[in-house]
């Protein structure tokens, strides 16, 4: 892991298409702006982590259950 000091209105370039900057700094907290190409995914990690919770816990859902699930649904509707 590199480790970089940064000030307020400084940026960091990672490659020749990402660049970091440092927008505001508070108590704690860091504003970051973040310029790359279209085709770069940028997420934060906490929503990477649960997307992949969820195709792990889909995985294991076997199509009786769905099945059932659905009848289930159909037959609790409401008009």
């Amino acid at each position: 892991m590199l480790i970089l000091r940064r000030k307020q209105g400084e940026s960091i370039l990672i490659g020749d298409g990402i660049e970091i900057e440092i927008i505001d700094l508070s108590a704690g907290r860091v504003k970051l702006g973040i310029t790359a190409p279209a085709h770069v995914t940028i997420l934060r990690k906490e929503i990477k982590l649960a997307g992949d919770q969820n195709l792990e816990a889909a995985k294991g859902i076997n199509v009786t259950t769905i099945a059932g699930l659905l009848t289930h649904l159909r037959s609790n509707q409401s008009y």
